[in-house]
Parts: structure tokens; C-alpha cells; sequence
């Protein structure tokens, strides 16, 4: 996701509407880690308050990628939103220690998955248009800029 804060500048005109979902629901990759379902609450509770979920998205990639935390953990997240800007962090933790957002992140994954057609994360949809990550490789920082050009066109 770094590659969206870098390329969206160039397109003022395009609007994110983000949904959060997991990239490797349990139910379809039980042996896939780490699994990403209170991170996904997480940004859906980021998204209800107003909160900057690409902050906390990235903030979530680097502990995981170039930090080597274990973003299964509560005390992690918490963390990242604290470093993301999240206001309320112990209304926060409370929503993921709850599991307040469970049900809203199913039915996102159900939206995605079953109803969109979506293989795997990022997906971006632009009217038509849509670009689908590769499986491991994700999405370039070139197609997500040609992706945008093309959007800015229809």
C-alpha cells in the first residue's frame, strides 16, 4: 500500500472508498500467517471514527515487514494505531479485544469475495476498470499509476 500515498497525489480527482477485508480469510487458508482479521477490525473501527486507516494500514505492513512484530497481537496494533493517530486508543483496543467488528469484517469479506469476485488484495475498481493484486506479488507501483491515468480518462 506504500505505492497508493505515492502515486493518489498525482490524481487529486480520485476518491478511495476503502473496505477493509482479509487478504487470507482462516476459513480458506487455515495454514496461511498471519491472520489478518483484527487488523481488518481494526481499520473498520478506524473507518467508523474518522481515523486515517491508510496510516494504520502502513503503520501495521512495517511492523510486520520490516520490524518482524507479530501483528496477531492485540498489544501490537494498539500500538500502530497509537503511532497512526488513532484518538481513542482504549476504545480501540477494547473493539478488537471485544470483537466488535467481527461480524462487519465477515460481511466485508462475504462482499468481496462472494459478491465482487475478488481473488486476492488489493483490488482496486474504477467504474469498469479493475486492477487485481497477483497472489505474493501484489500490485506494481506502475500498474496502480497507469490504473489511475486510465480512471482519470473514463
Amino acid at each position: 500500500m506504500e505505492y497508493l500515498s505515492e502515486v493518489l497525489p498525482k490524481y487529486p480527482s480520485i476518491e478511495i472508498l476503502w473496505k477493509p477485508v482479509e487478504a487470507h480469510p482462516r476459513h480458506e487458508e487455515p495454514d496461511h500467517r498471519p491472520y489478518v482479521d483484527l487488523i481488518v477490525q481494526g481499520c473498520l473501527y478506524i473507518q467508523e471514527t474518522g481515523g486515517d486507516e491508510l496510516a494504520f494500514t502502513n503503520r501495521v505492513y512495517k511492523a510486520h515487514f520490516d520490524e518482524g512484530l507479530n501483528v496477531e497481537d492485540i498489544a501490537v496494533l494498539v500500538k500502530c494505531a497509537e503511532e497512526s493517530g488513532v484518538a481513542d486508543i482504549n476504545a480501540f483496543k477494547t473493539a478488537l479485544t471485544n470483537a466488535t467488528y467481527e461480524k462487519a469484517m465477515l460481511d466485508a469479506n462475504d462482499y468481496a469475495y462472494e459478491q465482487k469476485g475478488v481473488w486476492a488484495v488489493p483490488t482496486f475498481v474504477c467504474g469498469d476498470n479493475r486492477l487485481d493484486a497477483v497472489g505474493g506479488i501484489g500490485i506494481t507501483k506502475q500498474q496502480l499509476d497507469k490504473f489511475f491515468e486510465n480512471c482519470c480518462k473514463s
